[in-house]
């Protein structure tokens, strides 16, 4: 049976504070997404702006140390502005390793909530890596539809240190 969410602070309590995320909302079974996360019209993707809504720019990295970086740098802004997303290709990064993250990120997202709440904002002892569903959730009066966790890079021997022992 889907939950059912009577106000702000149970939805809160339940996505923020025990570490549910959108995740745990899904997998409740819920079948409307609460008004909390609807955003208004003008905050919206503007698919007047973008030929087709499904359209993905893609930006070709290896491009910003030639003649083209001006255009690079106008598209990354355009995409940015536009769609809000782009994908990157010839960026130098190795497959196998963003396979290794992407795979320890689903790792980390199918932890239970009670593991994933070690970070949360204000609760983790890490000074690095951050899960959460918006930036400031107490504050804002729309939340975004997503979960992250989130590592500020200092240097190698601090992600290893920081990253998260449940999926290194």
């Amino acid at each position: 049976m889907a939950l059912s969410f009577t106000d702000d602070n149970s939805l809160f309590n339940f996505v923020v504070k025990e570490g549910n995320g959108i995740k745990g909302l899904v997998d409740s079974g819920i079948t409307e997404v609460p008004p909390r996360f609807i955003q208004p019209p003008d905050y919206r993707f503007n698919k007047q702006q973008s030929s087709s809504p499904y359209e993905t720019m893609t930006i070709d990295l290896s491009e910003l140390d030639g003649p083209n970086h001006d255009q690079v740098v106008k598209d990354i802004v355009h995409a940015a502005e536009t769609l809000g997303f782009f994908q990157v290709v010839n960026h130098g990064i190795p497959l196998d390793l963003l396979d290794s993250l992407k795979t320890a990120v689903h790792e980390f997202f199918n932890q239970p909530p009670e593991i994933k709440a070690a970070y949360l904002d204000g609760v983790t002892p890490n000074p690095t890596v951050k899960y959460a569903t918006s930036f400031f959730p107490a504050n804002e009066k729309k939340w975004m539809w997503r979960d992250f966790l989130k590592m500020t890079y200092t240097n190698d021997l601090d992600a290893l240190e920081f990253w998260p022992n449940e999926i290194k």
